[in-house]
């Protein structure tokens, strides 16, 4: 091993990036989330408004993102992983709310049961990963949870070494292909060193 290199990088899609070993580092091309991201079910606030009754002003779901108008006195019903709307500054689970009478001309209300923390059940912004961090270094080999990484900060392609073809040749005169239906004669043995070697190679990333 001393004496051997890399062999030449060659980029890939990443359906073909399983069992290779990265040959530049993956960097994040944007912030995980992108987006202030509600950690519960339940309903964006302001924290100072403090508990008691509210306008509910719409809905922010996973998905899809609706332009509200929030404020001091406003709250929006916000799922899980959808944005926190703008001007909202902590998330109360639905289990620590309750429905109220509605409001003048059907509008929905929420009576908020406790006292809000600024940040509370939120995910900043690039709390995940941030935009230009190295998710995955060089000399990585890409297994099954490293596709996912890569999938997730958008890398459709990565660039990886080349991948080396080995011969795997068995001798001796007592060894039978175990494949070949033929029984072992007198003095013989099914080659069972050739099977195991070529799966090592092919379990390593190796071609035949």
């Amino acid at each position: 091993l001393a004496h051997s290199a890399p062999l030449p990088p060659q980029v890939v899609p990443l359906g073909a990036a399983l069992g290779r070993t990265l040959a530049l580092p993956v960097v994040a091309p944007d912030n995980l989330p992108p987006f202030r991201a509600s950690i519960k079910d339940g309903y964006a606030v302001v924290a100072a408004d403090g508990p008691g009754e509210y306008d509910v002003v719409g809905e922010s779901r996973a998905g899809a993102v609706d332009e509200l108008d929030m404020g001091p006195g406003r709250v929006a019903y916000v799922t899980t992983g959808a944005p926190v709307p703008p001007g909202a500054d902590a998330v109360i689970q639905v289990e620590d709310t309750a429905s109220a009478e509605p409001g003048p001309g059907g509008q929905r209300r929420v009576r908020l049961n406790m006292q809000a923390v600024a940040g509370q059940d939120i995910r900043p912004v690039g709390c995940d990963v941030a935009e230009g961090q190295v998710v995955l270094e060089a000399g990585v080999h890409i297994g099954v949870a490293e596709v996912g990484i890569l999938a997730t900060v958008g890398a459709a392609e990565v660039t990886v070494y080349g991948t080396p073809h080995v011969a795997v040749l068995s001798t001796g005169d007592e060894v039978v292909d175990p494949c070949s239906g033929v029984p072992p004669g007198p003095g013989q043995i099914r080659d069972a060193n050739r099977a195991m070697l070529l799966a090592a190679v092919a379990e390593c990333g190796g071609g035949r």
